[in-house]
């Protein structure tokens, strides 16, 4: 009888140790919404007003890649909507970057301006 209250008390104890505390589940609760607020905020752009953005003549240069859209205006490799012989900006880039031979990591030091429609 002993053994059967002593199992359910560390029963009981591992349930409540396991359980996610309130202040945690609030945390996590207010990133996402975080998250998902800046998300929210991000301009869409169709592949019409993408194109938009091509960097001629000074104008902002923006490309898509992967649904998210990033201003290449400032980068060292662009010049007028120019990268490497192409004018890719203001187009969906995605084709192209797969092909590069950049990795993922080179469009973090971009600023994200939106998402493609």
């Amino acid at each position: 009888m002993k053994t059967l209250r002593l199992f359910a008390l560390a029963a009981s104890l591992l349930i409540v140790a396991c359980a996610p505390s309130p202040n945690s589940s609030s945390s996590s609760n207010n990133s996402s919404s975080v998250s998902s607020e800046s998300s929210s905020q991000l301009r869409q752009f169709t592949l019409t007003e993408l194109a938009q953005y091509n960097g001629d003549n000074g104008a902002l240069a923006y490309i898509a890649v992967s649904g998210t859209v990033y201003d290449v205006t400032n980068a060292d490799e662009w010049d007028n909507g120019w990268h490497k012989g192409m004018h890719l900006a203001g187009t969906d880039c995605t084709a192209a970057f797969a092909d590069s031979p950049h990795s993922q990591s080179i469009l973090s030091s971009l600023p994200i301006v939106g998402t493609l429609i």
